[in-house]
């Protein structure tokens, strides 16, 4: 309780005066001074009154002033508690303010991390996509400039021999239905005239204008071709072509050239004796606007050593080359032919090769396939025909059972056997990259040929079915279904590489072989342990599933899926069937 105003207070105090006019009480002005004192005795009757509190207080203050303070302390103590709920409550909206304002940026950020990479690629394509347009517009200034250089070139080769001249020679073709018009046109179109055209290809400019590769022959690689014999006759036109794609490559050309221009060569069915190989080493060697990515040598009647030479010169000297061919260039010594095949081994990008009759003689060519096939880049290899014998030995099927990226293997003709046969089918049992193996022509019995058939085809349960191999095609071996369609294709189409749909198509084909002698039940019940009305809905909607990659691969299987459910509703006794339609 507040004491009452002293009389100092009170004394300060000036009544209104009341207006004559109004009625009302008009303020009376009272004088600063006079102000001034009145608020200081006010203040000192205040300071007195509180003093005279404190000394009672001291002394045992008012009556029921415990009362008063003890209310005090519980009011004082709920304005703690309250304010220190609002100080939490305040915390927890900082926090979540704080935490929204984090995840808010934070997503900002990632917004704009990804917007920068998203602008980074941009710039990298347009960067490279700038850059290819620079070396694209240097390689039309270099075949400008080669368009003029040649401007007045003329092709200075002699005309190709009269017939009579060929007729003359009286050559051996080796086939009594090659005649010698045969040959004539063989060689006129084949040789003489690609010569001329190519080297005037080279010379006008537009070679490596495309974007696809430049493809250059010289001889005919169908296998019915004649062989074009080496006459002093071609060697000017062999000059001539050297002369052209030297000129070509070496073309000047402003900065470096990254991005060169792939070209594929193939010369076929054509002999190449020391002095051609010279001249053509002279231009194949060299990288310049364009780079060799495919260069095949086939049926070329080399002499000694002279082949597997240029062949390495070849390899050597061009890094880019990613296919390489040597068919039918029977080599008759170790050493050359590990020469070849070590050169192709440790070539950086060589994935494709073609080594058909490599191994002449009696030499044996399962050692150089082993070494090959060890080279991980490697994707195709065509190894027929080298007297591959394995003798009981597994490494080549080690190999080919863990090699990573190997798709098409062609080992025909050779010395493979029914003993071949068991490990190979344990490679492929684990191998699921390759794609085609040929084996035409090998020592297989019947017992190798079943041994390999069930590694594709394995009909002794589903789960075997399922648990074949789906990838890889066999071809050359003469597995048949009845009906005549072929287990070579391990129920696939061609154009199909789909492991899934092959899997389905071979399930399939089981399901309908046993629905003909009506034992699908029985043998579900035997591999599915006897309760199987649990997986009637599954088997129900399996025929439905392995049906249709059927129906896009192969025809002659109308009505089989029906027959199937029918016979394994009627078997079950699956008396009712609750179709719902939509």
């Amino acid at each position: 309780p507040v004491p009452p105003p002293s009389p100092v207070a009170l004394a300060t105090y000036v009544p209104s005066a009341v207006s004559a006019e109004s009625g009302r009480a008009a303020p009376q002005t009272v004088p600063s001074q006079t102000l001034s004192c009145s608020l200081q005795a006010c203040i000192d009757a205040c300071m007195m009154s509180t003093n005279e509190v404190i000394k009672r207080r001291r002394l045992g203050g008012f009556p029921g002033d415990d009362d008063v303070a003890a209310g005090q302390d519980d009011a004082v103590s709920r304005l703690e508690q309250r304010m220190n709920l609002m100080e939490a409550s305040f915390q927890r909206e900082i926090l979540e303010v704080k935490r929204a304002a984090a995840v808010e940026l934070h997503a900002k950020t990632n917004a704009i991390e990804s917007r920068l990479s998203s602008l980074q690629d941009e710039t990298d394509k347009l960067k490279a996509r700038v850059s290819q347009l620079d070396e694209e517009n240097r390689r039309l200034e270099a075949a400008f400039k080669l368009h003029v250089k040649n401007s007045d070139w003329e092709y200075t080769a002699p005309d190709p021999p009269p017939n009579s001249y060929w007729i003359e020679k009286g050559y051996d073709y080796g086939d009594e239905d090659i005649t010698d018009e045969n040959y004539i046109d063989n060689i006129n179109s084949e040789f003489f005239w690609r010569a001329k055209q190519q080297s005037k290809m080279l010379r006008s400019g537009i070679c490596g204008l495309d974007d696809h590769a430049t493809q250059f022959y010289f001889g005919d690689g169908d296998n019915d071709s004649p062989l074009i014999r080496y006459d002093d006759s071609l060697l000017p036109h062999w000059v001539e072509f050297r002369n052209s794609m030297r000129t070509w490559l070496l073309s000047s050309v402003r900065g470096t050239i990254e991005q060169t221009h792939p070209f594929h060569v193939y010369i076929c069915y054509i002999e190449l004796p020391a002095i051609v190989l010279q001249e053509l080493g002279k231009c194949f060697t060299l990288e310049g606007l364009g780079h060799v990515e495919v260069f095949c040598l086939e049926t070329n009647g080399f002499q000694g050593s002279d082949g597997i030479d240029f062949a390495l010169q070849i390899i050597q000297s061009q890094k880019k080359m990613i296919d390489f061919c040597f068919d039918r260039n029977p080599v008759d010594n170790h050493q050359d032919c590990q020469r070849l095949v070590d050169a192709i081994a440790g070539h950086p990008n060589i994935s494709d090769c073609d080594l058909v009759g490599l191994c002449g003689g009696e030499i044996n060519g399962h050692d150089y396939l082993v070494h090959i096939l060890r080279k991980e880049k490697l994707q195709t290899l065509d190894f027929s025909n080298n007297s591959v014998t394995t003798a009981g030995q597994s490494t080549l099927f080690d190999i080919i059972k863990l090699h990573p990226n190997l798709v098409c293997l062609r080992l025909d003709h050779n010395h493979l056997n029914d003993e071949d046969a068991i490990h190979l089918a344990g490679a492929l049992r684990y191998n699921r990259t390759l794609e085609t193996l040929w084996l035409k022509g090998n020592r297989f019995t019947r017992m190798g040929v079943d041994i390999l058939k069930k590694v594709m085809y394995d009909d002794s349960s589903l789960n075997a079915v399922a648990d074949s191999n789906h990838v890889c095609i066999i071809e050359g071996m003469g597995f048949h279904l009845p009906g005549g369609s072929g287990y070579y294709y391990v129920r696939r189409t061609r154009k199909s590489y789909d492991p899934k749909q092959s899997r389905a198509r071979k399930i399939f084909h089981l399901l309908s072989q046993r629905n003909k002698q009506g034992t699908n039940a029985h043998h579900l019940e035997a591999e599915m342990g006897g309760d199987t009305l649990k997986v009637v809905p599954l088997a129900l909607a399996a025929i439905q599933v392995y049906k249709l990659p059927w129906n896009r691969g192969f025809r002659g299987a109308a009505g089989a899926k029906l027959s199937i459910m029918y016979e394994l509703v009627r078997s079950w006794n699956v008396t009712i069937l609750d179709i719902h339609k939509d």
